[in-house]
């Protein structure tokens, strides 16, 4: 009858009960009790809670952080302590070793994630035939992990520092997945919800790793000519990226100035005004009420805001705020340093978007995907001059069935996200220009890819995948592509099927996120892209459970064909249009009653949800003639939504009921279709015929 209350409902559902910042708090305790015992370095503190769940969910992936952790440390070693005796620089020391760290970290995760390991993997799989997702499996996570890990290393010696390494990994692997799992209802899904958008791929996020470069370099000089603190120059580095996202710094602030007042009332009181509370013994006092901050505020949320998405109201990062309070309270200027932290974070994220900028006018040498194969003719674009746009999305419907089959969904590699990203803008480029050399340009990098480009009726650009084995000869779709494009042709990545129309006067982007999910939304998407004259249409190709570790779920996986083709053409004037599942539906209805207290949600009404405005090309009187009376919410729904999350306005979803898709669907058939034919005709006759 004792292990009936197993598992303890200790942690706040949909924040604590399965996020990074509760391993992490595993972690710290961790780290602090073999420092203050065992007197081991009391540094890469997030280090064990972070790559434990990695170690649960993706093995390979934690091994690959290990990995470049080692050859991060390698290469700074060898530049501060070998090469430095004959070279003009001398040996690094405390904020300059750091920020050579984290400058070096960068480079080794570009390498590795996005040429070395995917090379690695391709051949071994090819070489031995293993059935291996080295797509999925080799490459890291997070934006500064594998330099905070470099870092444990420097004190100790690369092979004295792997010890305390392996042995808090250990440790805290069996309290997460032996304690807080098995009794607790502490649990780990997917990658895709428990990690940062940005810790996914370090060539997603370009930007963020310019701003944290630049700005811990900024402040590493304030910190050598003023003697500024911050409790680490990655503490405003963090904090710049979120200028875009004011509100988390002024919660991460809020946070902070509540652990600073909450701890000075708990070290006055007399059972630790006698005490010694410094080092690893201040870390976890502070961390404690930061965690204990963090239940607090989640079960309100809860409780009172059951709609909101609960880790927006806490700080950003997982001992971000702690640190800060910890230096507050230290130094005794607690506005002095949150001036010092936002100015030069502010100061650092605007020298870092000019630098971007900048760089965007350097040719792109070293990319071969610019130069254009001469193997490359003119029939690789494929003109369907009289063929309609709907019959060739009937076509492939049938096709985008196979996304179902369980782990069929490939993750596209960073290098493929880019080429696809090349060929749109090269699409753009031909709409404006209409320069022939742009769209041949374009097909070469959707080739790279495995996506065909056909021109329907001299109007749309039409990108389906090359299906597998496909015939090359003088009837072929396009031109005998490279060993590696015939290699690649023989499996499909389901990755979707895109639209652009070269004539459209609006900007409207028309997405369907789930097709083999939501019946009828396919066909509904495409016949709503006519009728509303878009700009483009999106269907995603794959099942949304069809790979158990979410990617294949288009509202989640941030690293995907369509969220590429989302940012590239969505220009905040985006209609997705869905259907309601029963998930979906409970969903809404949480929603709208917590806005609504006095009123019912009702599933039997389409409902079109707006975030902060209408997009400019959506014809609100045309659909109430395609579908009857709908009801508008001016809010977001509480659903996961990558493309929604990235927008910041003129998004809108449009989840319509069986009914409304049906009508949709017969809004296509004319008149001659459901004529009525009368003859007069013997029945020898019509045998005959």
């Amino acid at each position: 009858m004792l292990f009936d209350i197993f598992p303890l409902p200790i942690f706040p559902q949909g924040s604590l009960s399965s996020s990074i910042i509760t391993t992490v708090w595993v972690g710290v305790f961790v780290i602090a009790f073999f420092n203050l015992r065992l007197g081991w370095v009391l540094s890469g503190l997030v280090v064990p809670g972070y790559v434990v769940p990695l170690i649960i969910l993706n093995p390979w992936s934690a091994g690959v952080i290990i990995l470049e952790s080692m050859v991060t440390y390698f290469i700074v070693w060898l530049l501060s302590e070998y090469l430095s005796r004959w070279a003009p620089w001398c040996n690094f020391f405390g904020r300059d070793r750091f920020l050579a760290i984290v400058l070096t970290s960068v480079l080794v995760r570009v390498v590795f994630d996005s040429w070395l390991l995917p090379m690695v993997g391709e051949y071994v799989v090819s070489r031995y035939q293993l059935q291996f997702d080295y797509r999925n499996q080799l490459h890291s996570f997070g934006l500064i992990i594998v330099a905070l890990m470099a870092n444990q290393y420097w004190k100790t010696g690369l092979l004295r520092g792997l010890i305390p390494l392996f042995t808090a990994l250990a440790i805290t692997y069996v309290i997460i997945r032996f304690g807080l799992m098995e009794l607790t209802n502490f649990s780990i899904s997917n990658l895709g919800y428990m990690y940062e958008d940005l810790a996914v791929s370090i060539l997603s996020a370009p930007k963020a790793y310019i701003i944290l470069v630049v700005t811990a370099f900024i402040a590493s000089r304030m910190n050598l000519s003023y003697s500024w603190e911050f409790n680490g120059i990655l503490i405003p580095a963090l904090l710049a990226l979120q200028w875009y996202q004011p509100y988390k710094i002024l919660t991460s602030f809020v946070e902070a100035f509540i652990i600073l007042i909450i701890a000075q009332l708990v070290l006055a009181t007399p059972l630790f005004r006698s005490m010694t509370i410094e080092g690893a013994r201040k870390l976890l006092l502070f961390f404690n009420i930061s965690f204990i901050y963090k239940m607090a505020l989640g079960y309100f949320l809860l409780w009172f805001m059951p709609d909101v998405k609960m880790t927006d109201y806490y700080a950003f990062g997982y001992l971000l705020s702690t640190l800060i309070a910890v230096k507050m309270h230290d130094k005794k200027i607690a506005l002095k340093m949150t001036r010092a932290i936002l100015q030069i974070s502010l100061v650092g994220v605007a020298l870092a978007s000019v630098l971007g900028f900048a760089i965007t006018f350097i040719p792109n040498w070293w990319n071969p995907s610019l130069f254009v194969s001469k193997q490359v003719s003119a029939h690789e674009v494929k003109l369907l001059p009289q063929t309609e746009l709907m019959k060739l999305i009937h076509q492939d419907r049938i096709t985008l069935y196979q996304g179902r089959i369980p782990n069929s969904f490939v993750e596209p590699l960073p290098h493929e996200i880019e080429s696809f990203r090349n060929g749109l803008e090269n699409v753009l480029a031909y709409r404006q220009q209409r320069d022939e050399a742009l769209l041949q340009q374009a097909a070469a990098y959707f080739a790279q890819v495995n996506y065909q480009v056909f021109l329907v009726q001299q109007r749309y650009i039409y990108l389906r995948e090359i299906p597998p084995r496909v015939h090359w000869g003088t009837s072929a779709v396009v031109a005998k592509p490279s060993p590696e494009t015939e290699k690649i042709s023989q499996q499909r990545r389901n990755w979707g099927v895109y639209v652009l129309d070269l004539e459209a006067d609006d900007r409207l982007l028309v997405e369907v996120p789930a097709p083999l999910d939501e019946w009828g939304t396919m066909e509904a998407g495409a016949i709503l892209f006519q009728e509303m004259q878009g700009r483009a249409l999106a269907i995603a190709g794959s099942a949304r459970g069809a790979n158990k570790n979410g990617s294949s779920d288009m509202q989640i996986n941030y690293q995907s064909i369509f969220q590429t083709f989302h940012h590239v053409l969505a220009h905040q004037n985006v209609l997705q249009v869905r259907a309601y599942t029963p998930k979906s539906l409970h969903k809404l209805t949480e929603t709208y009653q917590s806005r609504h207290q006095d009123k019912a949600f009702s599933s039997y009404q389409s409902s079109l949800w707006v975030k902060r405005r209408l997009p400019a090309g959506l014809d609100l009187s045309r659909l109430e003639q395609l579908i009857g009376r709908y009801a508008i919410q001016w809010t977001t729904t509480s659903l996961p939504n990558a493309q929604q999350n990235i927008t910041f306005a003129g998004f809108t979803e449009l989840f319509l009921n069986r009914d409304d898709v049906l009508k949709i669907l017969f809004s296509q058939l004319n008149e001659s279709a459901l004529s009525l034919t009368v003859r007069d005709q013997r029945i020898d006759g019509y045998l005959q015929e």
